[in-house]
């Protein structure tokens, strides 16, 4: 009944349980205080028709919406360096630490709320959002960034290329890494650029 509690296991449709995480990769998720409250599995192995990720189910030790993903691995960096790198999921967190960004973190299978930012503003109100761009994420980015900057944040976003993400970026060139984040405009400034270019639009198909 415990493990069952935990989220570890599931009551079959017939009897017995089954373990929720069969054929996949466990990444562990902890509190803020470094203590194990769930996992994420990554689908490895001959599981068909399955979710490629699967995280655990909300437990009295784990509230989604006030887990950030690396967070008690990051908060030291976050307050050294005056800001945090928002990622989207393990994979991309993960190797950032491994590039030396210790700051990151990423929402724990679930959408960003605010308590997630209010976790990160009491470090620092500096962040970068760093998500691919994919465009179903690149409407989640939105989200998360209108948010931030209702809360008085200071938000910037990392110029992605299209079809990468963070974790791919890290793999083939640390350094590619470095000038994507070194390179992170406010976004005042990228929505301004986009609101410029597009009335030169207007004016070019006017002359025309």
């Amino acid at each position: 009944e415990d493990i069952e509690k935990a989220g570890l296991i599931k009551k079959g449709e017939k009897e017995g349980y089954y373990d929720r995480f069969r054929s996949r990769i466990i990444f562990p998720i902890s509190n803020s205080s470094g203590d194990v409250v769930a996992f994420t599995g990554r689908i490895f192995g001959q599981e068909e028709d399955v979710a490629k990720y699967l995280n655990s189910p909300e437990t009295e030790l784990f509230k989604k919406s006030q887990i950030l993903y690396g967070f008690d691995k990051a908060k030291q960096s976050i307050r050294k360096n005056n800001f945090s790198i928002l990622v989207e999921g393990q994979m991309d967190t993960i190797m950032a630490h491994q590039a030396g960004y210790k700051n990151a973190v990423a929402s724990s299978g679930t959408a960003l709320t605010e308590e997630h930012l209010r976790i990160l503003s009491k470090i620092s109100d500096k962040i970068v959002i760093a998500f691919d761009s994919d465009t179903a994420v690149f409407r989640a980015s939105e989200k998360v960034w209108k948010m931030a900057l209702s809360m008085g944040m200071d938000v910037k976003i990392a110029p992605i290329q299209a079809g990468k993400d963070p974790a791919d970026i890290i793999f083939d060139s640390t350094d590619e890494w470095k000038k994507v984040i070194k390179n992170s405009k406010h976004i005042i400034e990228i929505i301004t650029e986009q609101i410029k270019y597009s009335d030169l639009d207007r004016r070019k198909k006017g002359r025309e």
